[in-house]
């Protein structure tokens, strides 16, 4: 399981409303963390933060743990395994035994470390731990559960004790190479590798308190990163989408879809029309004296359908761009995080590129068309800006674009006041032709929100 590109929900409150929503539709919440200090310090932090309890590993450090809540419907349990051999093997085989429904709905696995230490990091012990997991893989395949096989962290080789020496960033690395080929031969499609857990402790190695364990930091990621993979397909937030699944194309979306395909085409059919009429039209005619209104009615009807189906084709394109971003993960996302930098450089970058693009304009007057479109412009960039930085989190910011706003629609009515002020058009026509345009998109995204 590796995070890239996607939208990170940080879990608090809403760990124990997913659980609590899982349970309300009949599912289970039995989680179980099986393997070495490692897992059990993962253990720990999950329980902590579900059940806001007290660390309870510095009073049972090798022994099996558990932790229930009977409003959620949830039981976890730490299984003190440290080594692959038949304790382990045990364990799966009573959980195959047993009900489906019994069976745990995630298990949290890996092992490494102990074994190195243990054997004193002998080529021997390394093999073994491919055999037994080879045998364990069979085990992983035929569970109903979701599995998760946790790589291991690097260390921090400064801070490890006496007593660990042996175990070296080098041993690290081939056991988890051991692990990926073994477990990559999986026929379950249940069956994961967790290897961001792994990237998460590199890059806070400096906060390891003992070289061996995960520090504050990277342990607080990792439990957040377990909790998007188990409740963001549940929660659906709009804000997480990591390790979350796409939503199904419905029926009304392939019926869409295929009028827009249609549209498309034609559109292209009738591009391509036009230009071979274009080719093969006579440079030159001669003039008679006929009634042609007919041929201009014809042509007139022709170049309607045209735009009809230029518009409707360059429409179903920006649906369909729409529906990639937002119903698929094509496209990679991250999470917006705000800071001076990334909101002014921008800004600085946009006034620079209008120093050197300057028009200038046949309008005298105070305020004129030319002048308001300028400023609006200048105010859509800025807003644009604005939300994909996500300045909102910026007090004098926020106020200033407030202000901005207000400053946009102030101008926008007095661009019509003044064209009512000098034309005295206040026919149909004319208000239809606005109301279209303010409202063309709003509608345009109301059809999307139905439809997708």
């Amino acid at each position: 399981m590796y995070l890239c590109g996607c939208f990170f929900f940080v879990y608090h409150r809403d760990a124990r409303t997913c659980l609590r929503y899982i349970a309300y539709w009949g599912g289970k919440n039995h989680i179980v963390f099986i393997g070495d200090s490692r897992i059990r310090q993962l253990y720990s932090a999950f329980t902590q933060l579900i059940f806001n309890a007290e660390d309870e590993t510095l009073k049972s450090a090798h022994f099996d743990m558990r932790k229930e809540g009977k409003e959620l419907f949830l039981k976890v349990e730490f299984l003190w395994r440290p080594i692959i051999n038949e304790s382990m093997f045990e364990d799966y085989r009573k959980w195959l035994k047993s009900d489906p429904f019994e069976q745990p709905k995630l298990i949290i696995t890996g092992s490494g470390t102990w074994t190195i230490k243990s054997t004193t990091a002998s080529l021997k012990a390394l093999e073994d731990y491919k055999n037994n997991l080879t045998r364990l893989l069979p085990y992983m395949d035929r569970l109903d559960s979701q599995l998760l096989w946790v790589l291991q962290d690097p260390v921090n080789p400064k801070q490890l004790s006496s007593s660990r020496q042996m175990i070296t960033n080098e041993q690290i690395d081939l056991y988890n190479k051991a692990a990926i080929n073994t477990l990559k031969y999986s026929t379950s499609n249940r069956v994961h590798i967790w290897s961001s857990s792994r990237l998460v402790s590199q890059g806070y190695s400096d906060d390891q308190k003992d070289g061996l364990h995960m520090g504050q930091i990277a342990l607080y990621y990792a439990v957040q990163i377990l909790l998007n993979m188990y409740c963001n397909d549940q929660m659906n937030h709009n804000d997480g989408t990591c390790c979350s699944n796409p939503e199904g194309i419905t029926t009304v979306q392939i019926l869409t879809f295929a009028f827009f395909g249609l549209c498309t085409i034609l559109a292209t059919v009738s591009h391509l029309r036009r230009y071979m009429n274009s080719r093969h039209r006579p440079k030159w005619q001669l003039l008679v004296n006929q009634d042609n209104n007919y041929n201009e009615t014809k042509e007139i009807v022709n170049k309607s359908y045209h735009e009809l189906l230029t518009s409707l084709a360059k429409f179903g394109l920006i649906m369909s761009f729409f529906f990639l971003c937002d119903r698929t993960n094509f496209f990679m996302r991250e999470n917006k995080y705000y800071t001076h930098v990334n909101f002014f450089l921008p800004l600085a970058y946009l006034f620079a590129l209008g120093i050197f693009f300057t028009e200038e304009s046949s309008h005298t007057t105070m305020l004129h068309r030319d002048q308001t479109d300028e400023w609006k412009g200048w105010m859509q960039l800025t807003i644009l800006i604005y939300h994909m930085t996500r300045a909102s989190q910026n007090l004098p910011i926020y106020i200033y674009i407030r202000i901005m706003v207000s400053a946009y629609l102030f101008l926008t009515g007095y661009g019509h006041f003044c064209y009512f002020w000098r034309t005295g058009d206040f026919g149909f026509h004319r208000v239809w032709k606005v109301s279209t345009q303010f409202y063309k998109l709003s509608l345009s995204k109301l059809l999307i929100a139905i439809l997708f």
